[in-house]
């Protein structure tokens, strides 16, 4: 009997423990996915030289980051609640289904992401090099 209870709270700690590992990735996507968009509205700002609110690239990066956070925050609550009701219903090694099942979604929206942005950073230094290439051509033939 003493062994059983032990299990049980060794169990317990356990699940404590990659819980708060998980809660921890997923937080850590959702400030990384901030970040991200924070940098790219920052690089559209001063290389294309006006307000990034009606940049058309920046839209969808921001829609995407927007629903990287609701994701977040959606696999935050089914985790703790998965906890509760795994510790109350059934056993706990469930635990480690639910909290690797939303490691890997956020782990694949977050590359998802990551493409996107990167794609966006691309075309934005594409585009000014096109515009600082076409602003020397004007400037030659002005000249």
């Amino acid at each position: 009997m003493r062994n059983s209870e032990s299990m049980k709270d060794l169990h317990f700690v356990h699940s404590i423990i990659e819980i708060s590992f998980t809660l921890f990735v997923i937080i850590l996507h959702m400030l990384n996915a901030r970040m991200g968009y924070v940098s790219i509205r920052q690089a559209v700002q001063r290389l294309e030289r006006f307000d990034p609110d009606t940049d058309r690239n920046l839209r969808s990066v921001k829609t995407w980051m927007w629903l990287l956070v609701v994701v977040g925050v959606l696999h935050v609550v089914i985790c703790v609640a998965f906890f509760l009701a795994f510790n109350v219903y059934l056993h706990l090694g469930w635990t480690v289904l639910s909290n690797q099942t939303c490691i890997l979604s956020m782990n694949t929206l977050s590359g998802l992401y990551a493409s996107l942005m990167t794609t966006t950073v691309v075309k934005i230094k594409d585009d000014q090099q096109q515009v600082d290439i076409a602003f020397v051509f004007t400037r030659v033939n002005t000249i």
